[in-house]
């Protein structure tokens, strides 16, 4: 058990801050209603009110109505839906008064009296917890490919505004926007599992198809998933967001300026907690590096849906009709059989579902007879054209591991070094300069191709790309100028 702290007793300010004071602004049996039995029909209930009296179209929180009419609404509401739980014989006038009294001691409705007359209105605060409620119950998939230029955008105006203050807050935006982009790719990948787990437990192959279609394939695959693949890619502008926020973070002119922005706007004159907020939205920001790994999952959350919809769809199409069912009855009655019943076969031997039982027959071993190898004696020449084909496969084969010896020694420490540069001493050497050349001409192809191309995979934390309008031109070749650099130099 945890232990709980003595009364009177304050813990840190920090963990102050890390409790939303929720019941100091809501009342606390707020939540009451939608913990019961009923709590669907209360939910309804609740529902058609608010739309009816005090939705878009109606009155705003804080403005009043007679209590009559609140309770002609919910008898409405009742009369449309299914009787309660419990309460088939209470008359619907009785019932109606019940549930508006719920609702009202649990704080949704507050009841004044005007002269001779009741008045309920919906306090402001109580319908902005509805609203977050009704927009939580009907979110839709969000789309983040703007987000990703937004990001992009708003450090660029810290970095440009420069002499504007309030440019600062930008920055803030733009974490938040970073937060929300690898927030969505998770949830993205634990909707797909939800679904997949919902799917799996219906029955019949109609209503399988019918939410693998409609919930997954139109809703997730094609809504979130595709957008998530082709326009607007995380990935797009990864390198420029993750350069711009280490040159916030490394010029001391520009930290500063952030960091004092948060201590005077967030922290309210406290550095400590105006350093700490600063912090964590860098961190949000850089947690794009690794935005990737993410997305592989989710990859692999979808493959594995598609192949968990794929068998169940076979087999639900060519397993006959009611076949567990009807195995399950044949077991139960064979269960309850003595042995030498007429029903039972008489040569199982009294096994009469097993593995061994619907096995297939055995098959003899046939012993494999293997072939008899004829020796051959080489000469001396041929051993040494032999050895000298495979000195020369060797010379012109190129590993990952060879190609990043090569680049580690031309590198040499340096950040960056170009085609000009390169030192060509052996053939191997040649062959690993021509691979370099590969890549670099690969470098401008769709992310997707890059992803999933042997040739890109063979240098990790290295990009090579071409220069623009400039040639290399040595002993060996002539062609386009290309750059090796470490990633984030």
């Amino acid at each position: 058990m945890l232990p709980m702290p003595w009364p009177g007793t304050r813990g840190s300010k920090l963990d102050q801050e890390a409790v939303a004071p929720l019941f100091d602004r809501l009342p606390e049996g707020i939540f009451r209603p939608l913990g019961v039995a009923n709590s669907r029909h209360y939910w309804d209930v609740l529902s058609r009110v608010m739309s009816t009296l005090w939705g878009d179209d109606g009155r705003a929180p804080g403005e009043e109505v007679s209590k009559t009419v609140v309770v002609r609404v919910i008898e409405s509401c009742i009369v449309a839906n299914d009787p309660w739980d419990g309460e088939l014989q209470t008359p619907v006038g009785v019932l109606s008064h019940m549930i508006f009294k719920t609702l009202s001691e649990a704080g949704w409705f507050s009841v004044r009296r005007r002269g001779l007359v009741d008045m309920v209105t919906v306090k402001p605060r109580i319908g902005m917890l509805f609203t977050m409620l009704n927009e939580f119950a009907r979110q839709e998939p969000e789309y983040i490919g703007g987000q990703v230029r937004s990001i992009l955008l708003n450090l660029r105006s810290v970095t440009e505004d420069s002499s504007d203050p309030n440019a600062c807050s930008a920055y803030q935006t733009a974490a938040k926007q970073a937060r929300q982009c690898m927030a969505h790719i998770i949830n993205t990948g634990c909707r797909v599992q939800d679904l997949m787990d919902g799917l799996v437990e219906l029955e019949s192959a109609r209503d399988f198809v019918h939410g693998f279609f409609t919930d997954f394939v139109e809703r997730v695959y094609i809504a979130d998933y595709s957008e998530l693949r082709t326009r607007n890619h995380p990935l797009q502008y990864r390198g420029q967001i993750i350069e711009k926020t280490y040159a916030l973070q490394d010029d001391e002119a520009s930290r500063e300026r952030l960091v004092s922005w948060y201590v005077e706007h967030i922290g309210k004159g406290d550095r400590e907690r105006g350093e700490a907020v600063y912090r964590r939205d860098t961190h949000q920001l850089l947690r794009l590096n690794n935005i990737e790994d993410h997305l592989a999952r989710l990859d692999e959350e979808i493959n594995i849906a598609n192949q968990r919809a794929l068998a169940l769809i076979e087999y639900k199409l060519r397993a006959p009709k009611h076949l567990d069912k009807l195995i399950s009855r044949a077991c139960a009655s064979l269960a309850g059989m003595e042995e030498g019943h007429p029903a039972l076969p008489g040569d199982a031997g009294g096994v009469h579902w097993s593995a061994l039982a619907l096995a297939k027959p055995r098959r003899p071993f046939r012993e494999q007879v293997a072939t008899a190898v004829e020796a051959i004696e080489l000469s001396d020449e041929e051993l040494a054209m032999e050895w000298l084909r495979r000195r020369m496969v060797e010379n012109r084969k190129v590993t990952a591991v060879q190609l990043a010896n090569y680049v580690a020694r031309m590198l040499d420490d340096k950040q960056r070094v170009d085609s000009d540069a390169l030192e060509i001493e052996s053939i191997n050497d040649l062959c690993c300069y021509q691979r370099l050349l590969l890549i670099a001409s690969r470098d401008d192809a769709p992310l997707q191709l890059r992803r999933h191309d042997p040739v890109m995979q063979m240098l990790r934390g290295i990009r090579v790309r071409f220069e623009d309008e400039r040639m290399t031109n040595n002993v060996y070749m002539t062609h386009r100028r290309f750059v090796v650099e470490r990633e984030g130099a």
